[in-house]
């Protein structure tokens, strides 16, 4: 399927949603693939919970935003794209201010940009057919 092809279907913030799916299957496997204590993140990360259940949620994550895409309303799936960035600033905030990984700071940095940018495409109305934040889909009339 060629792009314009694929951009008329799920349209602009469709395409961004695949994006993010795309990232977060990426770093899934990561997760599902690497031997802790491969860094100090992954050591600290790994106490509460195994990697590879990290490494789940960030497919449940690419789940809704695939699904997300394809749907009128995306609300859910920008929601888990943002929710999931946050979480994982939060992690390396924590962390860093506990002592656990050196320089999570800068991590935390990146990741809360990186959920800025995918809150303001979520803000942002499809130009072809006015789908944005405030969209819902119409009332069906009975």
């Amino acid at each position: 399927m060629t792009e314009a092809r694929l951009r008329g279907r799920v349209g602009r913030r469709g395409s961004a949603l695949l994006v993010f799916a795309a990232l977060d299957v990426a770093y899934a496997t990561r997760l599902t693939t690497v031997q802790p204590p491969a860094t100090d993140f992954y050591a600290w990360l790994h106490l509460p919970m195994p990697l590879w259940a990290w490494g789940a949620l960030w497919l449940a994550v690419a789940a809704l935003c695939t699904i997300g895409a394809w749907q009128d309303c995306d609300r859910v799936a920008f929601t888990a794209a943002i929710g999931i960035k946050v979480l994982w600033c939060s992690l390396y905030l924590s962390g860093w201010l506990l002592g656990e990984v050196p320089d999570g700071w800068v991590s935390a940095c990146i990741w809360a940009a990186f959920a800025a940018v995918v809150w303001l495409i979520a803000g942002w109305p499809e130009p072809v057919n006015g789908k944005g934040p405030a969209w819902t889909p119409p009332l069906r009339r009975r």
